[in-house]
């Protein structure tokens, strides 16, 4: 009995080097490893993507339909309208000068409202309209390249150095929960 006694004391001081929680914690940490390896993938995945110029968000281009439909016209400069606006700093108030111009589509007047750009009275603008809605128009401000030249310029690629630093920080990362499964 004293036997026993002496074995079961042996068995439980091996024991207790380990704790009674070891194999809990050991998988909880696993995890925690797991979870960091795939999170830091993510983190290089979208570091390559930032350095090889991906954009998080739009840029706003300037409202030109991009299959231009728009029939090409010439619009006259009809008439100079001013208006003023009282200054938010109590001085004297802003003077705002205006264009009108018209076009005709199909037997019928048009007008349009344009800022100033030191047109002159009667001076003649070319400017596109859709054909779909006349009133819907823009001024055509480089009418010397024919639409056949204009075409789309490829854009540069930007590297983003700070992609390399996402993607160092996904490797750390995924190194830590390598680390913590081992």
């Amino acid at each position: 009995m004293s036997e026993m006694c002496v074995n079961l004391i042996t068995l439980s001081a091996e024991n207790d080097d380990k704790g009674p929680f070891q194999g809990s914690l050991n998988s909880v940490q696993s995890i925690i490893g797991i979870v960091l390896i795939i999170t830091g993938l993510l983190i290089v995945y979208f570091g390559i993507k930032v350095y090889k110029g991906y954009k998080f968000l739009p840029e706003t281009k300037q409202n030109i339909p991009k299959e231009d439909n728009y029939v090409p016209l010439e619009a006259k400069v009809l008439q100079k309208k001013k208006s003023t606006m009282p200054s938010f700093n109590g001085g004297e108030d802003q003077v705002l000068i205006f264009w009108k111009i018209g076009y005709q589509v199909d037997g019928e007047k048009y007008t349009q409202m344009i800022p100033d750009d030191g047109y002159k009275k009667g001076d003649m603008l070319k400017i596109k309209y859709d054909p779909a809605d006349p009133n819907v128009y823009y001024l055509d401000e480089d009418p010397d390249v024919s639409e056949e030249t204009q075409q789309e310029e490829p854009e540069q690629e930007e590297k983003n150095s700070s992609g390399i630093l996402f993607s160092v920080l996904g490797v750390i990362i995924a190194v830590v929960g390598l680390v913590l499964i081992l």
